[in-house]
């Protein structure tokens, strides 16, 4: 199984999140913008979150990337989600993550990648849409830990690989405070090392904090802080 985070942790998360996004839904104002997703209000989020959960529940049983199908209308949103994403905990909890199934990321493609991926999405999507109601947002440190290891391991590779970005000049050492851990971004000898708390990193690498904010504030470079900016000069992420 992917990740370094127990298959129970990443089920109890994405079930907690599923709760706390289904909620949002059903309480905040869905015409509310959302900073992280430029063009998106919260309504345009819960579709997308929603219909992700219906796809990566479909990939379970698929050989070849599923189609993706269609929201339904605002006033139905908050059931239709939560139904959505129950079908997608049911299917996660019953299924051996070891089952061969479609995914992106790499071999061996199994149910096992999808219980990491479908905790780590909602997780950030979470964060998104409370962070528009302004509501409290966090993201554990255990899995915003894993999510970091996430983007450098397998997102980042696969952004330079489809040509989406340019890979980074030199290697930099990401190194989460509150945990610990340490993961390379990129390859090579590290030419820097960014230090801050897992949450902080995480929102980094999926866009939604400024480099330069958090330069200013709870992250640490060590070695050269021009490598850490040409880093994170293009999306390291879809």
């Amino acid at each position: 199984m992917h990740g370094t985070v127990e298959r129970e942790r990443y089920l109890e998360a994405l079930e907690q999140d599923v709760a706390a996004m289904t909620a949002h839904l059903g309480t905040g104002d869905l015409t509310a913008p959302v900073p992280a997703c430029p063009g998106w209000d919260v309504g345009d989020l819960g579709a997308h979150l929603g219909l992700v959960h219906r796809w990566a529940t479909d990939a379970l049983t698929c050989a070849t990337p599923p189609p993706m199908g269609s929201a339904p209308g605002r006033a139905e949103l908050a059931g239709w989600f939560a139904q959505g994403a129950a079908r997608l905990l049911q299917a996660l909890r019953e299924t051996d993550p070891a089952t061969e199934c479609w995914g992106f990321g790499p071999r061996p493609h199994t149910v096992g990648f999808w219980v990491r991926r479908q905790a780590l999405e909602t997780a950030v999507h979470v964060w998104d849409a409370a962070t528009a109601l302004g509501r409290a947002a966090t993201v554990p440190a255990d899995l915003a830990t894993d999510g970091v290891d996430e983007v450098a391991r397998m997102f980042y590779p696969r952004q330079v690989h489809l040509g989406r970005r340019e890979a980074i000049p030199a290697a930099v050492l990401l190194r989460s405070t509150d945990t610990g851990a340490e993961v390379l971004l990129g390859q090579g000898q590290p030419g820097a090392v960014l230090a801050a708390p897992a949450e902080a990193l995480l929102l980094l690498l999926w866009g939604r904090a400024d480099l330069e904010h958090l330069l200013a504030g709870a992250a640490v470079v060590s070695g050269e802080a021009e490598l850490v900016r040409a880093a994170f000069a293009a999306p390291l992420t879809p």
